[in-house]
């Protein structure tokens, strides 16, 4: 059990994945209870994530570990818009209550090189629209919601999914 639940009841994200200079930033809306497991974003073998992130930048190696290095050599961070959630013992997002978001306009401000935000679902758009209600992104930053790479998610086919993803291509730092 992490330590802030005997504490408080909440548990707490992962820190963003993040190279240098980056161009995207993807936000999903709160880590899934293997990827808080392992510490790694993306962890279970069932989300579409890292199949579409090595089908559009062709990463090597074996592993996350490998394929985080290269997501974020590419120019792309990975963080979630929701920090800390009441307990819950599935990962649905439907489940997820009593949320506080991080600190998005102050990560923006931090990284000045991200000219795209690609939220991965419906949970992090809708907290994302919450967020950053209160202050506006810069105009030079552009928003793209879209499919999320869930096993949850059997709306979309996993070509589907590379294809809407594609976007994100246009914003790397070159």
């Amino acid at each position: 059990m992490h330590e802030d639940l005997k504490d408080t009841g909440r548990e707490s994200g992962l820190p963003p994945l993040l190279g240098t200079s980056p161009g995207v930033l993807v936000l999903g809306s709160f880590p899934s209870r293997m990827s808080l497991s392992s510490g790694r974003y993306y962890a279970n073998p069932r989300n579409h994530f890292w199949s579409v992130m090595r089908a559009l930048l062709h990463l090597e190696g074996e592993g996350i570990p490998a394929w985080e290095k290269g997501l974020t050599d590419a120019g792309i961070a990975v963080w979630d818009v929701i920090a800390s959630r009441r307990y819950q013992p599935g990962s649905m997002d439907r489940d997820i209550c009593e949320e506080e978001v991080n600190n998005i306009p102050g990560f923006l401000t931090t990284h000045p090189t991200i000219r795209c935000i690609c939220l991965n679902g419906g949970k992090a758009h809708e907290s994302f629209k919450r967020t950053i209600r209160a202050m506006p992104l810069p105009s030079s930053i552009r928003v793209c919601p879209l499919p999320s790479t869930s096993p949850a998610n059997a709306r979309y086919t996993l070509q589907e999914k590379v294809a809407r993803w594609q976007v994100l291509l246009e914003y790397l730092v070159q």
